[in-house]
């Protein structure tokens, strides 16, 4: 379990640190306060993996698709631009500012992107038609200090060769590799999770005791749920039916309002990250303040049960105040925690709110997001 992070010089954060991390920890604050970009660190930390930078790079919007002119004929090619200065504090690449992300007290987890200026006139093959180019950066991204892939950009910030290990990979439409993510390690959006991705978490969960724990958190919005199945059709919604209690045929999930949706996704995805971590980027979406409760309480046992370090956010008063009651009814008090992402000017810190002072603030409606 995730006990402390330290974040520099990545994205908003110039040289942040957080201790104590619990099981389940709640981070608020307010708008461009760094919690999404806190998420995207715990990423690209646990990820371990190149990957992981062009999510986060994706994931973003942060690449565009540029055309050049070829040098040998008057055809156009298209390359893909990655926006890397986006993920250096600042938005600016600069050879003096390398990021780093590791845990102190696990001194094996690490992942730290350098970056070198270069000035060389580089041919790129395999398409020779786009003659000689400039390389301008190398960037260079080591794993808990020893394993490191390198990537070199382009004047115009497309990617020219990338090396992984002692494989070089030389482009000119970069495509990120295509390993998945760690089977214990989840991460939910706002946006909605395709139901391709559903029915791969559905696979390992059918006929175990985790359907049990999928049909508890969806009786939280409809008690009446009695079992839920996935078809072969691959629409988004159309393709999960709902068995209700005493009805004949099952109804389509889609057509039970999207709080059902996402609490079937928060769900499945806790199930699925036993012995790893779980990360929700505002929680809350789309689910009634009134059932809150109920959902914190069942992160909180599945998270002890399963083993799963739970990473949210969430920007509602009604979501901190869920979380704030469910601990209090919970019988382990430690499990969860509240952290607030504080920010004057430059300078970003969590503070800490442990669970009588949180108790304290929500009774006496004391500003804590």
């Amino acid at each position: 379990m995730l006990r402390d992070l330290t974040i520099q010089n990545y994205r908003c954060f110039k040289d942040f640190h957080i201790d104590g991390l619990a099981r389940v920890n709640l981070i608020v604050g307010q708008n461009n306060s760094g919690k999404t970009t806190f998420l995207e660190a715990i990423y690209l930390l646990q990820q371990q993996h190149i990957k992981a930078v062009f999510d986060v790079l994706n994931n973003r919007g942060e690449k565009s698709h540029i055309t050049i002119q070829s040098a040998a004929s008057s055809q156009s090619v298209n390359r893909i631009k990655y926006q890397f200065e986006h993920i250096f504090y600042g938005h600016q690449i600069t050879s003096n500012r390398s990021i780093c992300i590791q845990s102190q007290h696990e001194e094996e987890l690490s992942i730290q992107i350098q970056a070198n200026p270069k000035n060389e006139q580089i041919l790129i093959p395999p398409d020779e038609e786009l003659g000689t180019q400039v390389l301008v950066w190398e960037l260079i991204v080591y794993y808990n200090q020893n394993a490191r892939v390198e990537i070199s950009l382009l004047r115009d910030a497309t990617i020219a060769k990338l090396f992984s290990g002692s494989q070089l990979t030389e482009i000119n439409n970069y495509r990120p590799p295509l390993e998945t993510t760690k089977n214990n390690f989840n991460l939910i959006k706002t946006t909605e999770i395709a139901f391709n991705e559903l029915a791969v978490f559905w696979d390992a969960i059918t006929l175990t005791p985790k359907e049990e724990s999928v049909v508890a958190a969806l009786q939280i919005l409809e008690p009446e749920v009695e079992r839920i199945s996935f078809t072969s059709n691959p629409s988004t919604d159309s393709g999960i039916l709902i068995k209700m209690k005493g009805q004949n045929h099952p109804l389509p999930l889609g057509s039970m309002g999207d709080g059902m949706r996402r609490i079937l996704s928060i769900a499945m995805a806790t199930v699925s990250s036993e012995n790893g971590f779980l990360l929700v980027d505002e929680i809350d979406t789309g689910l009634y303040y009134q059932t809150q409760t109920d959902m914190w309480k069942l992160i909180f046992e599945t998270a002890k049960r399963l083993n799963v370090q739970v990473f949210a956010t969430t920007h509602s008063w009604d979501c901190i105040a869920a979380f704030q009651e469910a601990l209090e009814q919970s019988e382990y008090s430690s499990v969860g925690k509240l952290f607030r992402l504080s920010r004057r000017g430059e300078d970003i810190r969590a503070v800490e709110y442990t669970p009588d002072e949180l108790s304290v603030a929500v009774r006496q409606s004391i500003e804590v997001r």
